[in-house]
């Protein structure tokens, strides 16, 4: 006995459906290795050697930076032990001549961190292109996603010990960023700011 035209169209429909499903689980499962892979599977020492024969960078086979075509250094860069540096997707890109101090913590989701030359970041300094959603009380934090808006900072930038950089921020070229301080706004060129959250306190001459 044959199946009813519309029967027909649902079984189908169906089949496409639990496919599609499949195919984007078996997707997610590739994304996700790879990214574990980049991480923390690949040998520190390898990743120092690749990124110092592409790019001339010394990195401290002591740091955390994931193996990744998303993120790129200038030549004569030094990350030091300690530093991490993680992307998931966006590119980051550190200029040359630049100093990522131990215990820096620079990550992105989809959007980029552009890090210009000549910079230098005290110890402990997070940087973060992204972070998680929180507002909704009634859904789980680790269940309301993230949002991502990428940061830039400028050539010749100094930021002290221990400060914050939030997501969307846009630094200028030559500023300095005192010690502990939480930087959630844009900053113009040349600015000296401190404090949670970040004011601008006075300007280089």
């Amino acid at each position: 006995m044959s199946r009813a035209p519309k029967e027909t169209v649902q079984t189908g429909e169906l089949y496409a459906s639990t496919l599609r499903s499949r195919e984007d689980g078996v997707a997610q499962w590739r994304k996700s290795f790879s990214r574990i892979w980049e991480r923390y599977l690949v040998p520190r020492w390898f990743v120092s050697v690749y990124y110092f024969v592409k790019y001339k960078t010394l990195i401290s086979r002591q740091a955390r930076v994931q193996f990744s075509r998303q993120i790129s250094f200038g030549k004569g860069t030094v990350v030091k032990p300690f530093a991490l540096i993680q992307t998931q997707g966006g590119q980051i890109t550190i200029g040359h001549d630049s100093a990522i101090s131990s215990f820096n913590h620079i990550t992105t989701g989809t959007k980029d961190v552009i890090i210009g030359n000549y910079v230098r970041i005290a110890p402990s300094v997070t940087i973060l292109g992204g972070s998680r959603n929180f507002r909704n009380k009634s859904v789980r934090i680790i269940d309301q996603g993230s949002f991502h808006e990428g940061v830039t900072i400028g050539d010749d930038v100094l930021i002290g010990a221990g400060a914050v950089i939030m997501p969307g921020c846009h630094i200028g070229e030559g500023v300095v960023i005192g010690a502990n301080s939480v930087v959630n706004m844009d900053i113009p060129s040349y600015s000296i700011v401190a404090g949670v959250p970040a004011k601008i306190i006075g300007h280089r001459e």
